[in-house]
């Protein structure tokens, strides 16, 4: 029996339970729209949306803001360490058409963390109750947190802050399987995750080492998430979710061909030279380019050719000499 199955947040309804991770300089909308197009998960996710610069009026922040007419439904992520600026923030990505707000309280990064956001706020679960409280007052949608499974090693707090969030209002939690010390290559705690299902009463999604049918199956079995979300494995395979759905189902998925692959890469570019102009594309794409190829013959010479790429025309070029 699948354990892929739609899913109901507040008056949001998905017509399944994946959900694409918000991923910070990536998850901007081509790589949504290629997502929506190739894998359709239930729910996509923006990048990182600082709440101060949302208060600022930065014109920094409107390419995270834009949501395309043909996506699927979106959850605007929040990042920020003032109840004010983040309820503000709450307001705002409402009125731009989110279909979901989240509060980052998870993210490792030092920038973030220096300004006492992410998972710093881990270590503040009282800080994490006003900040979700004043985003409460400020939008109906529904409403999560994200967060890790603790602080350190010695400090696994997860219950302790899903428990807080869930009395301010909290519709929905998404708990990531690793601690705010851990890197990506650090295996999922599973055990962690279940204790947050077990602790409260609203709907908890898993994150972290989900990226095909096998992997999907076991985030369910061990934690009893209703929901899975996939971060890093998303990345270069918008197709993933259609591969997540069709194993739970039993069958076997055949992937795109090399071929198809590039072409999504090109389309990856034209959606975001729409978006950011024909030279941050290119150089966005130089990135990309690490994670479409990974999984061929070859792919460090293409990463290599890839670095000198200044044009459309070279990038297709480029492209049908590696992707045949």
């Amino acid at each position: 029996m699948s354990f892929i199955k739609p899913l109901q947040i507040k008056s949001l309804v998905l017509e399944n339970n994946l959900v694409q991770a918000p991923l910070a300089g990536y998850s901007s909308m081509p790589f949504r729209l290629l997502t929506w197009r190739f894998g359709r998960p239930g729910l996509l996710a923006t990048e990182m949306i600082s709440a101060g610069a949302l208060v600022q009026g930065s014109p920094s922040q409107d390419q995270y803001l834009y949501k395309s007419p043909a996506e699927g439904p979106v959850q605007y992520q929040i990042w920020g360490a003032k109840p004010d600026a983040v309820g503000y923030a709450a307001a705002r990505v409402t009125e731009c058409g989110a279909d979901a707000v989240d509060l980052n309280c998870g993210c490792p990064v030092r920038k973030v963390r220096a300004a006492g956001a992410g998972s710093k706020l881990m270590e503040d679960p009282l800080l994490i109750g006003r900040l979700v409280a004043a985003m409460r007052k400020n939008t109906d949608l529904p409403l999560s947190v994200k967060i890790r499974v603790g602080t350190a090693p010695d400090n696994f707090n997860a219950v302790e802050v899903a428990r807080i969030a869930e009395a301010e209002g909290v519709d929905w939690i998404i708990v990531h399987g690793r601690h705010a010390k851990e890197s990506y290559g650090t295996p999922c705690r599973y055990g962690e995750i279940a204790r947050v299902v077990q602790a409260v009463s609203v709907p908890v999604v898993g994150n972290g080492d989900v990226r095909d049918g096998a992997s999907a199956d076991r985030m369910f079995k061990e934690t009893g998430v209703v929901g899975a979300m996939v971060g890093r494995g998303c990345m270069g395979a918008p197709w993933v979710f259609d591969r997540i759905k069709t194993e739970c189902d039993g069958l076997v998925y055949t992937p795109p061909s090399r071929r198809e692959i590039g072409d999504i890469l090109l389309q990856h570019h034209d959606l975001l030279v729409e978006l950011i102009g024909e030279d941050r594309a290119i150089r966005h794409c130089r990135k990309l380019g690490s994670f479409y190829s990974k999984a061929f013959a070859g792919a460090r010479e293409f990463r290599g050719a890839l670095s000198f790429v200044n044009t459309r025309d070279e990038l297709e070029g480029l492209l049908r000499k590696h992707f045949i």
